[in-house]
């Protein structure tokens, strides 16, 4: 190791690692800030930095003035910044397996990293940032492991428009050395492999996780890019939107890919990179009366103008009440076993901003819908659910159905195959029973009679993944409603409704689902075959909607915008 100190602001010193993993020694830089009297015990936050193509650990160099001047301002807090050396590699696994960058990078450069300096060990933050080739390894390294990082900062990522390299066009492909890309894809360049590498696509197959991981995305690149990259970058926002992804994009006007507009531009991007690790501790804001005296007009407004309404409804044996928000084609929403559709209030607002009409009935006892509970079948909620879509809907409709409410809507995919284009099942049950004691919890929560710190523990066994916070779910339980409801599950044979008819299914299994386990929905998956899908949430319970929401508005939306386009 050799290392050079520079100002009072800052170190930068030379390092090496061997590895079997890629060309080795792999060379390396590392740039500390200013002394910092207490870093605390979890060490200082941790930047990996890629250079560009053709660049070396030498950028890190010629970067550190910009990092002193954003340490000196107080901008940027105190963190480490690495960056090695990685030739033209794209930071990819090549498809011969001759050179595995990602796997380098992931599995032994950030664990030496943290091992060595202290810096991102117990849970400090992780951040990514790179440009050209480094914000195209960047992206991928973040989207294929967002669990690992709080940010990912990418300038003028070198990717293309189309994640089909069949259909990558010429003016995309101008730049690149043919040989590179056979070296780095395969020769002929393989395009299974060239897509489940793109950006585009791991955004596609891992949003849920970038959603559940609470990953800070940003994109930039300029609008005048001689490499014609802002094309790249500008498919991959408006995917990112359709899908819910949140993330920040700015196309830089008169930005090109070198020149003068690069340092302002850094310099943004190492700020949302500090923001993003500040707001690892920041406080909940204070309440803004501007802010919700907004809130309060534009909900008004949105009622007055019909995008939001509530509708009472002729069901087949009574009233139903139904909230309705947004336009376009039409998704149906089910709620979980005695609760009503307020559970659906965040996923149902995510879903109507992106261009859809979200029903949300209430079950028959809750609310308006006074529809008889006597005799109550699965067939009945299932009709419910039909002359619902048939009265305010534009059949076909994408049905979801959480817990309960996935039984009810494989209920309707069966009995009104007519009016359902696609199930989505969250929190999936029906064969395999919880443990005694999770499945004690469940009818717990509806007991009127146990104290709240008992329903509290019940609905946090029950329903809540390890650490998350229980009590907004500790209101909303129907005891009565969910007494029929059962009545009328145990009344008809899960071979009824079990297969959801001949629709097309998605799967969405919370990975700490005790009530509805895992193995319900590997099953149905398994006997579906082509036509179920399934996706995991981490870090969420039977509960679910409370504990993920962007990560279910994002499984939802990308699969509502496979479906629809």
């Amino acid at each position: 190791m050799t290392e050079s100190v520079g100002s009072a602001a800052s170190t930068i010193s030379e390092h090496e690692l061997l590895t079997e993993l890629v060309p080795s020694p792999v060379s390396y830089r590392v740039l500390r800030p200013p002394q910092v009297m207490d870093p605390g015990p979890e060490g200082l936050p941790l930047l990996l930095m890629l250079h560009g193509g053709g660049d070396s650990a030498e950028f890190l160099a010629t970067m550190r003035p910009l990092f002193d001047g954003l340490w000196a301002d107080g901008t940027l807090p105190p963190m480490l910044v690495a960056t090695p050396s990685a030739g033209r590699s794209f930071y990819l696994d090549y498809f011969d397996g001759s050179q595995l960058w990602e796997q380098f990078l992931l599995d032994e450069f950030l664990p030496r990293l943290i091992e060595e300096t202290g810096a991102g060990r117990g849970g400090a933050a992780v951040a990514l940032t790179g440009v050209s080739m480094g914000g195209l390894g960047s992206l991928r390294l973040a989207f294929r492991r967002p669990d690992l990082f709080v940010a990912v900062a990418a300038l003028e990522p070198a990717l293309e428009e189309s994640s089909s390299w069949n259909d990558v066009s010429l003016r995309d492909r101008a730049y690149r050395d043919g040989e590179l890309m056979r070296e780095l894809f395969g020769d002929p360049v393989d395009p299974a492999y060239f897509r489940a590498n793109h950006p585009r696509d791991l955004a596609e197959r891992n949003g849920h996780l970038i959603g559940a991981a609470g990953l800070d995305i940003y994109i930039e690149c300029g609008d005048e890019d001689r490499l014609h990259l802002q094309y790249g970058s500008e498919a991959l926002h408006r995917q990112l939107f359709a899908h819910g992804i949140d993330h920040e994009y700015r196309l830089v006007r008169g930005g090109n890919h070198l020149g003068s507009s690069l340092a302002g531009r850094f310099t943004d991007a190492l700020r949302f990179v500090g923001r993003s690790i500040a707001d690892l501790d920041r406080p909940e804001s204070a309440p803004d009366p501007a802010l919700e005296m907004l809130t309060e007009f534009i909900t008004a407004a949105e009622s007055d103008c019909g995008y939001r309404r509530t509708e009472l409804i002729a069901g087949p044996d009574g009233p139903l009440e139904v909230h309705i928000r947004g336009e376009g084609p039409s998704v149906v929403m089910i709620p979980s076993l005695g609760r009503g559709a307020e559970d659906f209030d965040t996923l149902s607002a995510r879903v109507a901003r992106a261009g859809y009409r979200v029903i949300s009935p209430e079950p028959r006892g809750i609310g308006r819908s006074d529809s008889t509970l006597d005799g109550l079948s699965m067939a009945d909620l299932a009709d419910d659910v039909a002359a619902v879509i048939e009265s305010v809907g534009n059949a076909p409709a994408v049905i979801v159905g959480h817990a309960f409410g996935n039984r009810v809507t494989r209920m309707v995919a069966t009995r009104h195959p007519a009016l359902v284009e696609s199930v989505v099942l969250l929190a999936c049950g029906g064969l395999i029973p919880p443990a005694p004691d999770v499945a004690a919890a469940l009818r717990a929560v509806f007991d009127p009679e146990l104290s709240p710190e008992d329903h509290l523990a019940a609905v946090d066994l029950g329903f809540f993944a390890p650490g998350n916070d229980a009590a907004v779910w500790n209101e909303g339980w129907h005891g009565v409603v969910a007494f029929f409801q059962g009545v009328a599950n145990q009344g008809t044979p899960v071979e009824t409704w079990w297969t959801a008819g001949s629709a097309d299914v998605l799967v969405v299994q919370p990975a700490d689902d005790v009530i509805a386990v895992p193995e319900n929905g590997q099953g149905i998956v398994d006997t579906l075959g082509d036509r179920a899908s399934m996706i995991t949430i981490p870090n969420a319970g039977h509960a679910l909607l409370p504990e993920q929401p962007a990560a279910v508005a994002i499984a939802l939306l990308t699969w509502l915008d496979r479906r629809f386009g």
